[in-house]
């Protein structure tokens, strides 16, 4: 039974880490003034160049905070 428990607790991790990722990602992209692209062009362009603008920055940035979004909800006892 010890198993499907920590099975089960890798993937809610594996789930916040995800999330966590796409959500600061994405918003970084649209919420940071200093990251935003000046691009005239329709949306999904505008949304796939602004996606791959700075990706190492956002990557790196998403990541870290990513890893402290697991770590504090592991900290928290249902």
């Amino acid at each position: 039974m010890w198993r499907w428990d920590k099975r089960n607790d890798f993937m809610k991790k594996a789930i916040i880490f995800i999330t966590a990722f796409i959500l600061v990602y994405v918003g970084m992209c649209y919420l940071v003034p200093g990251l935003r692209i000046k691009l005239d062009a329709e949306p999904m362009v505008y949304f796939i160049e602004s996606i791959k603008s700075m990706v190492l920055v956002k990557s790196v940035t998403s990541f870290v905070a990513a890893m402290i979004a697991v770590i504090v909800s592991g900290r928290i006892k249902n």
